[in-house]
């Protein structure tokens, strides 16, 4: 276990470095806070002069709030778990670097604990910056972070799978843009009732109606049952996945 222990502190400690000398990861992960601040701009708080008063002006500012925290959190966890995750592991495909760990006695679930360990981290980071970009209130901070860390859970276990399906960063392109769309669906649940409802039973959708709830006080309620529900079973899909391709990684084809 000691060993085990050793070897997946010194992976994590690898990977953060290479997280940070990659030019084209590093960017990706401060685009959600790029974003946060131009929505943040544009969509500023409600005025006086939009014909709001009182408690309606309230309302008005605390849905904006809402949504922000909820676009922020998505784009996080599918800007910085797609490019962490699968181009992470299709540059050490190309490099032949996970054949060199393999030869050096690292498993592939040192190796795949390792990488998201370093994608969550990398995903709590980004979207605590989000959080405060888009206003939220401090005592919402801890309900956030444990909503990014459980929404993050699904889209890691996939990513890690795409990851391992990826012969190069080519390809690696192809395979995350689906994830970050998929990740992006709840941010769009404000259109209509029809996005509302397809954005619900997606990987992030319980978590960013869970948001919302703790945003609005009513998180340990009934009404959050569903959006839990839909988070579990992502991540029991996500799980099986993953238990059943990640000793590809063994192979490094």
């Amino acid at each position: 276990m000691n060993a085990t222990l050793r070897r997946v502190r010194a992976l994590a400690s690898k990977d953060l470095v290479d997280l940070f000398k990659n030019p084209t990861m590093f960017v990706v992960l401060l685009m959600p806070i790029g974003f946060m601040l131009l929505f943040r701009l544009v969509l500023g708080d409600a005025s006086p002069s939009a014909g709001l008063t009182g408690s309606e002006l309230d309302t008005a500012n605390h849905e904006i709030a809402k949504y922000l925290l909820g676009s922020g959190l998505c784009m996080a966890v599918g800007m910085a778990v797609s490019m962490v995750l699968i181009y992470g592991i299709a540059e050490e495909k190309e490099k032949h670097t996970l054949r060199t760990l393999m030869l050096a006695n690292v498993s592939a679930g040192e190796v795949a604990i390792s990488k998201g360990v370093v994608a969550l981290a990398s995903v709590v980071c980004v979207s605590t910056a989000c959080f405060f970009i888009a206003g939220g209130a401090p005592a919402l901070l801890p309900a956030y972070l444990v909503l990014t860390v459980l929404g993050s859970v699904p889209i890691i276990l996939v990513s890690l799978v795409l990851g391992l399906a990826s012969r190069d960063q080519m390809t690696a392109g192809f395979y995350s843009v689906p994830v970050l769309l998929v990740a992006l669906v709840p941010s769009f649940s404000v259109v209509n009732k029809t996005i509302q409802t397809v954005a619900a039973v997606t990987p992030l959708g319980g978590v960013y109606n869970l948001l919302g709830l703790a945003a609005d006080g009513t998180l340990f309620t009934p009404e959050a049952l569903m959006p839990l529900a839909i988070t579990l079973a992502w991540i029991v899909v996500g799980s099986a996945a993953f238990a059943a391709l990640y000793r590809r990684l063994a192979r490094d084809n």
